[in-house]
């Protein structure tokens, strides 16, 4: 656990370029035969880090949901703990790492393998925040699909331009747009 922590500040204060075992043994406070005993290549770390961030990102979800106002409607609250969770350091480390994988073929395949069994956690943990009716909804996985993709949009967008005016309009909107797609009968 202390070596996927070291990882992940790691990834959050240098970048995936500076994130070296090196640095995760420093930051860790472990010899080197102990990384490499837990994790004897970079990949099997990495690969790890992947499971360790989706559950700090799905903690950070349900500690969101319990941050939501009372007032709001299921779908605002569902949504609005989803885009919080988004902002959390831990979700710019997974970003980090996906950003990464763009050119590193072991990362890619070391990351696939572990966002497999991650995106089957994410669609529980949206079924879950979203609830019934609008989870078993027809429309409801293309949904779901749109909100990750909306919000991680805006969550890599934060790195050029912060405006939490913007980014609540936005989500304000889609809200919106997602009542009404999992209200109307499909075509």
């Amino acid at each position: 656990m202390r070596i996927l922590e070291a990882l992940v500040e790691s990834l959050i204060d240098v970048g995936y370029a500076k994130t070296t075992t090196v640095e995760v043994q420093r930051r860790a406070d472990v010899s080197r035969g102990a990384l490499l005993h837990h994790f004897p290549t970079r990949d099997e770390l990495f690969e790890a880090a992947v499971r360790f961030l989706v559950e700090v990102n799905e903690r950070a979800v349900r500690e969101a949901l319990g941050r939501m106002p009372e007032g709001l409607l299921p779908l605002e609250r569902a949504i609005g703990a989803l885009a919080e969770a988004l902002r959390q350091p831990a979700y710019a480390a997974e970003l980090e790492l996906w950003m990464a994988a763009r050119t590193d073929g072991d990362l890619r395949a070391a990351l696939r393998k572990a966002e497999r069994r991650a995106r089957r956690d994410l669609n529980r943990v949206i079924a879950e925040l979203f609830g019934e009716p609008w989870s078993t909804a027809p429309r409801f996985p293309l949904v779901s699909e749109m909100t990750v993709t909306l919000l991680r949009g805006l969550a890599t967008s934060r790195a050029l331009r912060a405006d939490s005016a913007r980014e609540r309009a936005l989500i304000a909107q889609w809200t919106g747009f997602v009542r009404e797609l999992l209200t109307e009968a499909p075509t």
